[in-house]
């Protein structure tokens, strides 16, 4: 997990209290989308013992958790993107916010997206309990075009960090924000550039 640091995050112990905090169990179905070194995803393995997925696109944050949880069958580890679509993206090297929306260095990677239904699909992960989006600005497309379609119907919990990125980041949250509300979802905590985690009330 990312170390962050917010006044009002850290007052609550939020990495402590909330990040993994979820009626799950070793029946549920987890998804991270933007692995790092899989921090976050040990924490729900070893509470729940879940299903777990973990995409990942930078390859030496790959190892390290397939090294982690190697011989758990449980847990799966896609050195793989995602996107609206499959295509290949240059992806600029920066540690834990690798981006593809940071200013273009010579550290770059080719990255191969896909969208969440290959890799629902692949790994039988057709209702996903527990999804966490920590993707460095690729959020912003992804939920907007969730929003679109019927995707979200088969998330119950959407843990998301939102970035800073362009010009029009915080006018793009709050209309997410808005399009999830119609669709059922209801915010059960928000820490706005930290973490907010949001609850399908129409799952079933």
């Amino acid at each position: 997990m990312r170390t962050i640091h917010n006044e009002r995050w850290d007052k609550d112990n939020g990495n402590f209290h909330l990040v993994a905090n979820y009626p799950l169990d070793e029946n549920s179905n987890v998804i991270e989308l933007g692995g790092f070194r899989g921090d976050w995803s040990r924490r729900i393995y070893d509470k729940y013992k879940s299903n777990l997925l973990v995409v990942e696109p930078i390859e030496d944050f790959c190892k390290i958790i397939q090294r982690d949880f190697e011989g758990i069958e449980k847990v799966k580890v896609e050195q793989l993107g995602i996107s609206t679509e499959e295509k290949t993206v240059l992806l600029s090297f920066n540690g834990d916010a690798s981006s593809q929306y940071l200013e273009q260095t010579s550290n770059q990677v080719e990255v191969k997206c896909f969208p969440i239904e290959y890799f629902m699909n692949k790994h039988n992960f057709h209702k996903v309990d527990l999804m966490q989006i920590n993707i460095e600005g690729e959020e912003f497309y992804l939920l907007e075009n969730w929003i679109k379609t019927d995707i979200l119907k088969n998330f119950r919990y959407i843990q998301i960090q939102f970035h800073r990125l362009g010009s029009d980041y915080e006018e793009r949250r709050i209309e997410i924000q808005k399009g999830l509300q119609n669709l059922g979802f209801v915010c059960s905590w928000d820490y706005p550039y930290v973490f907010e985690s949001w609850e399908n009330k129409n799952w079933s």
